[in-house]
C-alpha cells in the first residue's frame, strides 16, 4: 500500500480505469441494435456452452456468470487505466525535466 501512496496516478488510473469500463459495458445493450443481443444473450449463451441445455434457464447461475464476467472485464480495464496512467505520468515528467533542462542553459 505504500507504493500506492507514493504513486498517486496508479490509483487514479485503476479508479478512472475501472468507471469507464464499466460505464462502456452498462451502455453496451443501448447502442447494440436489438437482433445482436447484449449481456443478457451473450451470458445466457455462455451458460449453454458452459452447462448445457437445462442450466440455461437458472437465473441465479445467470447472475453469478454475469458478475464475474463484468468482474474480470472490469478487472482489465482498471489495469489497462493504470498502465494508461503509467505512461502519461512519465511522459509529463520527461516533458518537464526537458522542459527544465532547457531553461537552466
Amino acid at each position: 500500500m505504500k507504493r500506492f501512496r507514493k504513486r498517486p496516478e496508479i490509483t487514479v488510473g485503476l479508479v478512472v480505469g475501472a468507471i469507464l469500463t464499466l460505464a462502456i459495458a452498462g451502455s453496451m445493450d443501448i447502442f447494440l441494435p436489438l437482433d445482436q443481443g447484449g449481456w443478457s444473450e451473450a451470458i445466457r449463451k455462455s451458460v449453454f456452452i458452459l452447462f448445457g441445455h437445462p442450466w440455461e434457464e437458472v437465473l441465479a447461475l445467470r447472475i453469478a456468470v454475469g458478475f464475474l464476467a463484468i468482474f474480470f472485464v472490469t478487472l482489465i480495464g482498471a489495469f489497462i487505466g493504470a498502465l494508461f496512467a503509467i505512461m502519461i505520468s512519465g511522459f509529463y515528467k520527461k516533458m518537464f525535466q526537458i522542459l527544465d533542462h532547457h531553461e537552466d542553459k
